[in-house]
């Protein structure tokens, strides 16, 4: 069974276990939560969320979120 979890839902501030704290994305401004997903530190908001139960453990998979873009600072 699939379970479609969101977090737009919830007001800022909101924990969501296990995920973490609901935040207020930078890029749009919807709530979500925010991950890191890879070893370089890229990080995405996920506002929607997939859960499935599978014989061998739990797949989650984003089902939409944004990906945060640092904005360059820029240095007179």
């Amino acid at each position: 069974m699939q379970y479609i979890q969101d977090f737009t839902s919830l007001p800022a501030g909101t924990i969501s276990w296990p995920e973490g704290q609901v935040e207020r994305c930078p890029m749009c401004g919807r709530t979500g939560i925010e991950q890191i997903i890879s070893e370089h530190g890229a990080r995405v908001f996920v506002h929607a969320q997939s859960s499935e139960i599978l014989s061998d453990g739990m797949l989650v998979e984003p089902q939409e979120c944004c990906t945060v873009t640092e904005v360059p600072v820029l240095v007179p």
